[in-house]
């Protein structure tokens, strides 16, 4: 992608997409983990990951509806089948990154800032967004003219 790309008004548009389809998982995300750490009395580390994994699978599928319905996956081969599950792949390899990730930050900010876990949780995500949008633009799709002809 060329500089003068990056401030598209299409990438904009997209990206706006992206941050409303990532505003949902995000919600199923942090409501999960304040049901898991808070009534339930899970580990912040476990919640976390659990409600993280949840959401990634609300995140792929309605970012594949609203965000990147245009999109290929990279490498696409002309099983659909095969695709899917090489997107899932990569969504999942990307949603792990972005778990240690999440993890390390939401640890730094409980034990360094003293921040109860939900605030550290908002911080963190709040760091994430943007490197996730670029990891899925940028890694994991490619536009085309077209629908893609994925099962989702």
């Amino acid at each position: 992608m060329k500089n003068s790309d990056v401030f598209s008004q299409k990438n904009r548009k997209q990206f706006l997409s992206y941050t409303v389809v990532g505003g949902t998982a995000t919600a199923v995300e942090w409501l999960l983990f304040w049901v898991f750490v808070y009534p339930l009395g899970w580990d912040q580390n476990l919640g976390f990951t659990v409600a993280y994994f949840l959401s990634t699978f609300v995140n792929m599928i309605l970012g594949r509806k609203l965000t990147f319905k245009n999109a290929s996956v990279v490498h696409k081969s002309d099983s659909a089948v095969r695709n899917f599950l090489k997107e899932t792949f990569l969504i999942y390899l990307v949603a792990a990154v972005g778990c240690v990730l999440n993890i390390l930050f939401l640890n730094f900010f409980t034990s360094v800032f003293h921040m109860n876990s939900m605030l550290a949780k908002v911080v963190t995500t709040g760091i994430m967004v943007i490197a996730n949008y670029l990891a899925r633009k940028l890694g994991i799709y490619r536009e085309s003219t077209t629908a893609s002809n994925l099962p989702l």
